[in-house]
C-alpha cells in the first residue's frame, strides 16, 4: 500500500518537475534571444558610424589587411575607380556651396510605436568657418522623417547676424535653411576677403588694410593729401527668413579745416554719388575709378 502511495506521489511530481524545466529552459532562451538582439543591433550602431576618408586611406586599409598590394586585382581596380568619382562629385559639390563633411555619426536613440528616435552628429565646414551639429530625427513607420532637436557649435560671438542665424535654426529646427544662408554668408565673406586683397596687391600705397583682409572696411588714402581717407565699409547682413545682403558705405575722413573749405559738399555727398557709381558701374569698376580719381592723384592736379 505504502509502495503504490510513492508511485503515484511520483507520477504526479515527475510532470510538474518537467514543466518547471521547460519553463527555465524557454525562459534562458528567451534571455539569450533577447542579448542577441542587442548585441545586433550595437553592431548595427557601430556600422552607422561613417567617417569620410579619401581613397588612399581605404587603399592603404586594405592593403594591409591583405597583406598585398591590390592594384592588381581587377576588381579592386574597378572600386578605385568609383571611389575617384566619388571623390570627384563630393569636390564639385564642395567647390557650389562651400559645405564639406568630415565626419557623421548615427546612433538609434529609442523605439516606439510612433516610429525611432536617432542621434546624428555632423562635423564639417563652410568655407573657413567650422561647425559641429547635434540632432535627432524622428523617423516614423511610414519613413516620414523630421527634426525633433537640434543643438549647433559653431564660433560666432563676432558676428550678431550670424549668432542670430544659430539662434534661429535651433528653435526653427530648420537644418536646410541654415546650410543655405551658412552657405550664402560665407561664399560672400571670401568675395570681401579676395577683393580687399586684390586692391591692396595692386595698390599697396593708396589701399589699407588695418585689420587684414579679412574685416569688414578698406582703407583709401592719397599719399598727397596726409589726413584724407575714404573708408570703404562692406557689411554683410543675414536676414530673418535667412537671405543674405551686402551693404556698402563710404565714408569720408577729412579733417575739419577741409570740411570747411568744401563749398560744393563733395565731403557730404561722397556716400550718395558712391552708391550711384556701384548701380552704375557694379563694385570692382567703382573702386578703381575711386583709387584713379582721389589716391593716384596728384594734389596740384
Amino acid at each position: 500500500m505504502t509502495r503504490g502511495r510513492s508511485l503515484l506521489c511520483e507520477e504526479i511530481c515527475m510532470p510538474k518537475m518537467e514543466e518547471n524545466l521547460i519553463e527555465r529552459c524557454e525562459d534562458a532562451i528567451t534571455s539569450l534571444k533577447q542579448e542577441l538582439e542587442e548585441l545586433q543591433e550595437q553592431y548595427k550602431e557601430n556600422q552607422r558610424e561613417i567617417v569620410f576618408l579619401s581613397s588612399t586611406n581605404i587603399n592603404q586599409g586594405l592593403e594591409s589587411f591583405y597583406g598585398k598590394n591590390i592594384s592588381d586585382d581587377p576588381n579592386m581596380r574597378t572600386i578605385q575607380t568609383n571611389l575617384v568619382h566619388r571623390e570627384q562629385e563630393i569636390r564639385f559639390f564642395n567647390t557650389v556651396n562651400g559645405i564639406e563633411l568630415t565626419k557623421y555619426l548615427k546612433k538609434t536613440e529609442s523605439k516606439s510605436e510612433e516610429g525611432t528616435i536617432f542621434n546624428h552628429k555632423l562635423v564639417g565646414c563652410c568655407h573657413f568657418l567650422s561647425f559641429e551639429l547635434e540632432f535627432k530625427t524622428l523617423e516614423e513607420k511610414t519613413k516620414r522623417c523630421e527634426v525633433i532637436h537640434l543643438k549647433i557649435f559653431m564660433d560666432c560671438d563676432w558676428n550678431s547676424d550670424l549668432k542670430e542665424l544659430v539662434s534661429r535654426a535651433q528653435k526653427s529646427l530648420n537644418l536646410l535653411g541654415f546650410f543655405r544662408t551658412l552657405s550664402a554668408f560665407t561664399e560672400w565673406c571670401e568675395y570681401r576677403k579676395s577683393t580687399f586683397s586684390q586692391f591692396k596687391d595692386t595698390y599697396p600705397l593708396a589701399v589699407g588694410l588695418p585689420l587684414g583682409s579679412t574685416a569688414d572696411y578698406m582703407v583709401l588714402m592719397n599719399p598727397d593729401l596726409p589726413g584724407c581717407e575714404l573708408i570703404l565699409v562692406w557689411k554683410i547682413e543675414i536676414n530673418e527668413d535667412g537671405s543674405v545682403t551686402p551693404v556698402l558705405d563710404l565714408l569720408p575722413k577729412i579733417p575739419e579745416q577741409a570740411i570747411t573749405l568744401d563749398k560744393t559738399g563733395l565731403v557730404e555727398k561722397a556716400g550718395i554719388s558712391f552708391k550711384t557709381l556701384l548701380k552704375t558701374f557694379g563694385l570692382q569698376a567703382t573702386i578703381e575709378n575711386i583709387i584713379h580719381s582721389f589716391c593716384l592723384k596728384k594734389s596740384n592736379e
